[in-house]
């Protein structure tokens, strides 16, 4: 029997009254209603990182955190996950310092997983900062999944959960959920042959 699938869900936003949340928990539920998935929320304001300031690159840095500390806690809860959903608003084009120092802590723990994003944000819809964690996936050498969700705040429509009301966005989120997942079974047993 194959093991379940660990799909981490990243709440990026750690802003008080944040509109991330209400999504966050939306497709941790999409995901978590699957067959053989198990979801967990990892909402990075249970993760205060500072600043990156290790001497060494994470590549080098994480081979040494000392037991229990806040990058090493980080590096096992991203090691056991098979894939993310990473849930991102849109601050000034990009997105939130929080999640940069989220990615940047560690390395090898992201790479050779999937990862699929759901922004929100104003007239863009958060899609301006999922052009550059794009980039960022792809230098941590993750797969980055081509299906999004992307939340239009302006007229929003939320159910009493803050949940979007429009089945456009459950239709999307849907097809995010079953590419992603996917990927994920795909790079599990790739990551069991890594390449030399």
């Amino acid at each position: 029997m194959e093991a379940p699938l660990n799909l981490g869900v990243v709440l990026a936003s750690v802003r008080e009254g944040r509109r991330g949340e209400p999504f966050a928990r939306w497709i941790h539920a999409l995901a978590a209603e699957r067959a053989g998935v198990r979801a967990e929320v990892l909402d990075l304001k249970d993760w205060p990182f500072p600043h990156y300031a290790l001497r060494d690159p994470p590549v080098v840095a994480e081979r040494s955190y000392e037991a229990g500390s806040l990058a090493g806690r980080w590096a096992e809860r991203v090691s056991a996950q098979d894939g993310f959903v990473v849930v991102t608003p849109e601050y000034n084009h990009g997105y939130p310092s929080s999640l940069k120092s989220a990615l940047d802590v560690v390395y090898a723990p992201w790479r050779h997983k999937p990862v699929a994003f759901v922004s929100y944000g104003g007239s863009a819809s958060g899609a301006r900062a999922v052009e550059q964690l794009r980039l960022v996936a792809a230098e941590l050498r993750m797969v980055a999944v081509q299906d999004e969700v992307n939340i239009r705040l302006v007229g929003f429509a939320a159910d009493e959960r803050g949940w979007p009301a429009d089945p456009w966005y459950a239709k999307k989120a849907s097809a995010l959920v079953d590419e992603l997942l996917w990927w994920a079974r795909v790079a599990r047993e790739g990551r069991e042959r890594p390449p030399r």
